[in-house]
């Protein structure tokens, strides 16, 4: 071995010695140790690794840093539960609002280290951890509930109930990854970019539209059928989102623009109508609506 095989070795010897009874190491610590120009290099790394590992120890994380990595993962994964229709949303909306006690984590493992695994009674563990536990349980248990219907989806050629849109449309803007295919504030281009892509397009807008700048277009696939989103730039600073269909590819009955069907998804407010070949939805966020129905 000769001196630059030993720097390359010992570059990953940790600053504090204890690599030092590793044989992989041996060969090279014995020629930094008859080395002069070795053992000063060696020396020199091993005090730069020590103040730098110092230095990352006096890093304050953010608290919220790991789960924000969780998270991340578990959207890229497809790990989040997915609605498919009003009682799923409302379950994974209300468990997401439960906050675990911030002293859950410590907890738990101040009991499970408190007393010996063989000589640890049982009821030790829960007295001391009853809460804490009792809404890690009620939290499986409401998952595994809304994972129920994932054991049943809906086929990939049934027609979708309208519930199902508006809650999927919902989910998919509110991902993080939620994007615009075409950015216009004409409606006329956002349309036309629709029908190059063969999406089903509007015959004519909601009066209350007509004037109004546009903001962007998509697809919007849902359960595998193919359907438009234009978003439109409200008076009040909101957004307005129009959702079509192809009426083959969304089930029940619905009304004509001049007369369409109000609900509430959450603090969605939704008008629904139809046509003989397209089914629409208008959305608005915090709107009421009052204001939904101006645009009529």
């Amino acid at each position: 071995m000769d001196k630059e095989q030993a720097r390359f070795i010992l570059r990953s010897y940790r600053p504090d010695g204890s690599d030092g009874s590793d044989p992989g190491f041996a060969e090279a610590l014995k020629l930094a140790h008859e080395d002069v120009e070795l053992g000063r290099w060696l020396a020199n790394e091993r005090t730069f690794d020590a103040a730098f590992a110092a230095a990352l120890a006096e890093v304050k994380l953010p608290v919220a840093l790991c789960k924000n990595i969780l998270t991340g993962l578990a959207i890229e994964r497809g790990d989040i539960p997915q609605a498919t229709d009003r009682l799923d949303a409302a379950m994974i909306g209300a468990l997401a609002a439960i906050q675990p006690l911030p002293s859950l984590r410590s907890e738990i493992l101040a009991a499970m280290k408190s007393t010996p695994r063989a000589s640890r009674p049982q009821v030790f563990f829960w007295r001391h951890a009853a809460i804490p536990l009792a809404a890690v349980a009620g939290i499986a248990l409401a998952f595994a509930i809304t994972r129920g219907h994932e054991t049943q989806p809906l086929a990939k050629d049934a027609p979708l109930p309208m519930d199902v849109v508006e809650t999927g449309f919902i989910r998919e803007f509110e991902s993080p990854r939620f994007t615009l295919d075409e950015k216009r504030e004409d409606h006329g281009v956002l349309i036309t970019h629709l029908k190059e892509h063969r999406l089903p397009c509007p015959c004519c807008l909601p009066r209350g539209l007509v004037n109004v700048k546009g903001i962007g277009c998509r697809e919007l696939v849902i359960n595998g059928k193919s359907g438009s989103l234009i978003c439109f730039a409200a008076q009040d600073g909101g957004v307005i989102h129009l959702i079509i269909f192809r009426r083959e590819d969304v089930r029940g009955e619905l009304p004509q623009r001049q007369s369409p069907a109000y609900s509430q998804c959450g603090n969605w407010t939704v008008a629904r109508w139809g046509d003989d070949e397209r089914v629409f939805f208008l959305l608005g966020k915090d709107t009421n609506m009052a204001k939904l129905a101006a645009l009529f």
